[in-house]
């Protein structure tokens, strides 16, 4: 099959969690934005539930379709460094601010100012030096620019005491500048790619300066994670949302399309969904299920099936991403393993035959009693096959799954236990394997 522009697109059937029958202006992301000071860097993520605009005013709907916060704000955004939202109302020159909280939805009168931190990264043109900028009310203070993470930087030229923008980006990872200045516009790092704009279209690359996901694509009207020219998304659990023509498809992190461009608009994929917009009216489809999707396809975890928590976390409203691993097997046979209740199944499929035990393994690749030395410091996932690798809530594989890092990706570990890094990644905090990373 070819779309308009010639390009090879497969056919695609949405599998629909709600039918195209919620109206509104516009259903977007509310993106959560949390300043990590290990490692100098904005966590970007975006929450489980979006911003809803009805008549010229903003509410809050789930992936439900249950508006649970009324539509009557002229803004709703997440606040900085923080799990909930502020609604507000302007009235003349007065602006009337509501606190959200996320997990309840409650609200109540808030006073304090929010979201006042801007950050930035600056590449100083006229000796080829990294600044990290901060700004608030007006004020800029310089400090050593060292983050643990790629970050794109702003090209500037210092000028009568004050920075001024060169209107070029570029990329700097592992101390270096890997790209030079030679992009127009960029998105902020997140899940191992950035979004960068050349000659007027967007792509992303890798830490490596690769482009993975070529520039062919637009920005999202009105959509910046931290403010100013708009951006496409950022990359979300291995998923990117993009536009094309003022169409909407779905790639994975490596290009491959998900889904052709059949759609109106598109939020980012959260918990394996995003609400789509076709014939005039919003849904929500499933691009790929939580709980069968193996977060890790060479990590060496125990692989005991977690379907029963992943089914239940995919209709959560938190921000943990709901997932499930495989057991390896030390045959050379596929096992699927499926959790009931009290008792264990492990099928084993051959070609020739099916038989099903009542014993899982446990495979020790990934093993807590790891003897090599390790230290804290910067750290890169690094795997073999691909795939990526368990972050948990604790230093072992029987902590639960709260994120995962693909391979190449870049944290800062700031305590060791037993071969296990602890590390803040996407504003979730866990443990994960040293085994499979590498130090920096």
């Amino acid at each position: 099959d070819k779309n308009k522009d010639n390009t090879d697109v497969s056919k695609f059937t949405p599998d629909w969690v709600i039918r195209p029958e919620i109206t509104a202006q516009a259903i977007q992301p509310l993106v959560r934005a949390d300043f990590n000071d290990n490692t100098n860097h904005y966590d970007i993520s975006f929450a489980p539930c979006f911003r809803i605009m009805i008549d010229g005013k903003y509410g809050i709907i789930d992936y439900n379709g249950e508006i649970v916060i009324p539509a009557e704000y002229d803004e709703i955004f997440a606040i900085r460094d923080s799990d909930d939202f502020l609604g507000v109302k302007v009235d003349g020159e007065e602006r009337k601010q509501t606190y959200i909280h996320s997990d309840t939805f409650k609200t109540q009168s808030a006073r304090k100012k929010y979201n006042s931190k801007k950050y930035e990264y600056y590449w100083n043109v006229d000796n080829s030096s990294a600044l990290f900028v901060k700004t608030e009310d007006g004020s800029t203070d310089k400090e050593e620019f060292s983050p643990s993470l790629p970050e794109t930087v702003k090209g500037v030229k210092y000028i009568s005491g004050k920075y001024n923008t060169t209107g070029k980006f570029g990329l700097y990872s592992n101390s270096r500048n890997v790209t030079g200045m030679v992009y127009s516009g960029a998105g902020v790092f997140t899940d191992g790619l950035a979004a960068f704009k050349s000659n007027g279209k967007w792509g992303y690359i890798d830490s490596d300066g690769r482009t993975v996901v070529p520039f062919e694509y637009d920005a999202v009207w009105g959509y910046s994670a931290l403010g100013g020219e708009d951006t496409p998304y950022e990359c979300s659990e291995g998923h990117i949302t993009v536009c094309k023509n003022k169409k909407f498809g779905i790639l994975k992190d490596d290009g491959t399309m998900v889904s052709d461009f059949i759609f109106d608009d598109a939020t980012p994929v959260i918990n394996g969904k995003a609400f789509v917009k076709q014939n005039g009216q919003y849904g929500v489809i499933r691009v790929y299920d939580s709980a069968d999707e193996p977060v890790s396809e060479q990590s060496g975890e125990d692989k005991t099936s977690s379907t029963t928590k992943a089914t239940s976390a995919a209709t959560s409203t938190t921000t943990e991403k709901s997932s499930t691993t495989t057991e390896k097997s030390k045959t050379t046979t596929t096992t699927t393993t499926t959790k009931k209740t009290t008792t264990t199944k492990e099928s084993t499929t051959t070609t020739t035959k099916k038989t099903t035990t009542t014993t899982t393994k446990k495979s020790t690749t990934e093993s807590t009693t790891n003897k090599q030395s390790y230290s804290t410091g910067t750290y890169t996932v690094k795997l073999s096959s691909g795939g990526s690798l368990n972050l948990r809530s604790e230093a072992g594989v029987g902590g639960t799954v709260v994120a995962s890092l693909k391979n190449g990706t870049v944290v800062y570990v700031d305590k060791v236990s037993n071969g296990w890094g602890h590390t803040v990644y996407n504003g979730k905090e866990g443990w994960f394997s040293l085994k499979y990373a590498e130090k920096n």
